[in-house]
């Protein structure tokens, strides 16, 4: 993919790991960016794991990949230390007090990001809160509860637990299987696999790219996902739709 004229990676072999270190360690993956003019920006990455992989281990796994490449690090200007909570638990969106951001559970729980989502949906929540406030008896607790209902619609929410299911299957795979996963996640279309990463998707517009995906998979990747159901039928159920909180 090509962000503003730059070349962007994501790298998830691991050649340059011995067999025992595939078989038993954790899966990362190193995330690289031309900035032009022989500086780039390089990052080991855990895409998910719990506990929190050490910062010791991702630098370590960093300067193995690029040696194995036969890159040479000549100067390093910056180090950036970063740690993204992707499946913090929902909020009760019954309580008298809006979060946002954050504090909201905004996070994505596939890419780990959350800024563009508040920038997103703040008009929304500021118009219903505007709204509400418009109304001179208007109690706290009615601007609250417009508040949670203008930035977790029904289906905003039941993406969101779709996407933790998805983040569940992710914990449990091993190299081969998250490699086997992304080759053929990366093979949708864009405007699916972007549209997913970007949370710009009605839940009918994700389930049947899934559902090809699945489909297209190897068996070792069928039967991760296929054992996550029992793991995780909550997550599952209120994707589905049969609860709200």
């Amino acid at each position: 993919p090509v962000k503003a004229g730059r070349l962007v990676l994501m790298d998830f072999r691991s050649d340059y790991l011995t067999s025992q270190e595939r078989a038993s360690e954790p899966i990362t993956f190193l995330y690289a960016m031309d900035l032009g003019d022989g500086r780039y920006f390089v990052e080991e990455t855990s895409l998910a794991h719990a506990p929190a992989l050490s910062q010791e281990l991702l630098e370590a796994r960093l300067h193995r990949r690029l040696a194995h490449r036969g890159i040479e690090v000549l100067s390093c200007e910056h180090e950036e230390r970063v740690l993204f909570p992707m499946n913090s638990p929902m909020p009760d969106l019954h309580q008298p007090l809006m979060g946002y951001g954050g504090a909201a559970s905004m996070v994505h729980p596939a890419t780990g990001y959350q800024v563009g989502a508040a920038l997103t949906m703040a008009p929304r929540v500021a118009a219903a809160l505007a709204e509400v406030l418009a109304q001179p008896q208007a109690s706290p607790a009615a601007l609250a509860s417009a508040g949670w209902g203008a930035l977790w619609p029904d289906d905003r929410l039941r993406r969101h637990y779709l996407y933790l299911f998805g983040l569940q299957n992710v914990l449990h795979f091993d190299h081969a299987q998250t490699q086997a996963f992304f080759a053929e996640f990366f093979n949708l279309p864009r405007k699916e696999w972007a549209g997913y990463l970007s949370n710009t998707l009605q839940v009918s517009e994700v389930i049947p790219p899934m559902s090809r995906l699945f489909v297209r998979a190897p068996w070792r990747v069928k039967w991760a996902l296929l054992s996550s159901v029992p793991r995780d039928p909550r997550l599952l159920w209120r994707a589905l739709g049969w609860t709200r909180n």
